[in-house]
């Protein structure tokens, strides 16, 4: 197990892909899990998503990012 995992919220998923994508260039061994956009497939942020996304990820410890407001709103009540 690693002791730090990545989380990264964002309101579109295809932001939170992209910057997993560039992380895991400088840092192939870090664990990233994402949460982007609802669960529809629209612009927003899931609660459900951002649980998920935090429990599926093997770190002992996260370190969250998120972009917007809501983001944060979800991801405090999430974790």
């Amino acid at each position: 197990m690693s002791e730090f995992g990545v989380l990264l919220v964002s309101h579109v998923s295809q932001i939170a892909e992209g910057i997993r994508t560039l992380l895991k260039e400088a840092a192939p061994d870090v664990p990233i899990t994402i949460a982007g956009g609802t669960d529809d497939g629209d612009v927003g942020t899931s609660f459900e998503k951002i649980q998920a996304a935090a429990a599926d990820n093997p770190g002992e410890r996260l370190l969250a990012f998120y972009d917007l407001g809501s983001s944060k709103m979800n991801l405090s009540r999430a974790c």
